[in-house]
């Protein structure tokens, strides 16, 4: 059936534009201060664009989820079925707050001015239509009090790892120009900023561990992980911290080639061309790792932790 790849990629496409958008508007104001002469308007055109694809993937994951669940074809939903859903459940209030928050966003990155005061308020509303994903997957599953607990930790979770994967994808962005053209960017506070970003990413990868733990405990006590290891979950979730400790990895790697260079003290940093090449390596090889992190958590999201 066409959903069986059609709801798990429009899956994957939400997570990556709503934390894509989130991450990289927050992070360049919490984490490139040092940067800012060297920094373009973060609303460029490719940010315009996922501003306003954010509402239409949210409407088309809203449509073909209810489809899947009235085991129709799209275009057989009809609107009595489509508002029952939207206005009666968990899951249609968590998209309809989701898609005016989107809505809301892309509304104010392109009407309000100055550019900064805008990408506060959007990313604020970002930060909010992140936490309406945790109302959808997994943690919708939970009831009462520990439901809650557990929608506050997802959301934490995604929160975090937006930052996160806003970092990387700054920094691959400004080291690829760094590399290229020199006179732009210059690599020495550059690599300091990258430097100074480690107890902070040090942070944020604490915080996504402790919350990916707890999730896994709510979703199916670790004390059964043996079990789960059974089913298609337990190999998504594998693959998924294969992919997590990879990332860890060329983190690590990234940060002690920033921190080397940034060590040089009194003078400019001691990062070649070839370095500074290495170094764009790392950190896109992280940013495409932790798009198969959102991949895989878009199809483990739809797969039964449990077998039977």
């Amino acid at each position: 059936m066409t959903d069986d790849w059609l709801f798990p990629a429009l899956r994957f496409a939400q997570y990556a534009v709503m934390l894509g958008l989130f991450g990289s508007l927050a992070f360049r104001m919490v984490g490139l201060q040092g940067l800012t002469p060297f920094l373009r308007p973060a609303t460029g055109r490719v940010t315009m664009l996922a501003t306003l694809a954010a509402p239409c993937i949210t409407v088309a994951v809203m449509l073909v989820g209810i489809a899947r669940m009235m085991g129709q074809a799209v275009g057989d939903l009809d609107g009595a079925t489509i508002t029952a859903m939207v206005m009666t459940t968990d899951m249609g209030t968590a998209f309809l707050a989701r898609t005016a928050l989107a809505a809301a966003a892309a509304a104010v990155l392109a009407l309000v001015r100055p550019a900064r005061r805008s990408q506060i308020i959007a990313a604020w509303l970002y930060a909010l239509a992140l936490l309406t994903l945790a109302w959808n997957g997994h943690a919708a599953a939970s009831e009462g009090w520990p439901g809650l607990a557990h929608r506050l930790n997802d959301a934490t979770h995604l929160l975090a790892a937006a930052l996160w994967i806003g970092a990387i994808g700054w920094f691959s962005r400004l080291v690829w120009t760094a590399h290229r053209d020199p006179a732009r960017i210059r690599p020495a506070p550059l690599l300091d900023v990258l430097h100074r970003f480690a107890p902070l990413g040090l942070a944020l990868v604490a915080v996504v561990a402790l919350t990916g733990t707890i999730n896994a405990h709510f979703i199916f006590g670790i004390e059964n992980s043996l079990a789960v290891l059974q089913t298609s979950y337990g190999w998504l979730l594998v693959a998924k911290l294969a992919l997590v400790a990879l990332m860890l990895g060329c983190a690590a790697r990234h940060a002690r080639a920033a921190a080397q260079s940034a060590g040089a003290s009194g003078r400019e940093p001691a990062m070649s061309r070839a370095g500074l090449a290495q170094l764009r390596a790392s950190l896109v090889a992280e940013l495409l790792l932790a798009g198969g992190v959102l991949g895989l958590t878009a199809f483990a999201g739809l797969a039964a932790p449990m077998a039977g």
